[in-house]
């Protein structure tokens, strides 16, 4: 695959996320009753899906770098905190549903960290510094939402998550651009 090619299918797994990320906050936005008891299924999703669109937007035919490893490390957080809330009905057997909440919230707080990191890391793929602050901080506060807001408040959480994920949606889609109109390296 030449190196264009690989640079534009990056961009458009980017522009998938953002995507994905800004329908799922538009309807979280206009039906909130819904979305309380949709959320736990479709943060779940939403994690996993960036998660593995992370793995695929990765070059693992290239060296292992430091770099490679972090962003390994990032996404398989995202995927394990997107299956811990996708099984969560058969781990609510085995834990209680506040520290799975905390669980969650503490590997979001985790991959916001590491994508806030990666700005200062990562310079190979054109990344700019503050979409990766931006990315990581809207993480950051998703996972200190999920530990320190409690599960009443529901749909004060399902605001504030909504608005974060269109913050992130536009991100990604700044991001995608961004990666499609840097010059080939």
């Amino acid at each position: 695959m030449a190196v264009g090619e690989s640079d534009r299918i990056d961009a458009v797994l980017t522009a998938l996320r953002g995507l994905l990320m800004a329908v799922a906050a538009l309807l979280a936005f206009i039906y909130p009753a819904q979305a309380v008891r949709f959320l736990v299924l479709a943060g779940g999703g939403l994690l996993l899906i960036d998660g593995a669109l992370g793995l695929a937007a990765m070059k693992f035919s290239g060296p292992r770098t430091n770099i490679f490893w972090f962003e390994l490390v990032r996404n398989g957080l995202s995927i394990a905190a997107g299956l811990i809330v996708l099984f969560s009905p058969v781990l609510l057997g085995i834990f209680s549903l506040s520290f799975m909440t905390s669980l969650v919230g503490l590997l979001a707080v985790l991959v916001g960290i590491m994508e806030f990191l990666s700005g200062f890391i990562d310079h190979e793929r054109g990344s700019r510094l503050w979409p990766a602050m931006i990315g990581g901080g809207l993480y950051i506060v998703f996972g200190l939402a999920l530990l320190f807001i409690p599960l009443s408040s529901a749909v004060v959480l399902v605001r504030i998550v909504t608005a974060l994920m269109i913050l992130y949606a536009l991100l990604l889609f700044y991001r995608a651009w961004a990666m499609r109109t840097a010059p080939a390296a």
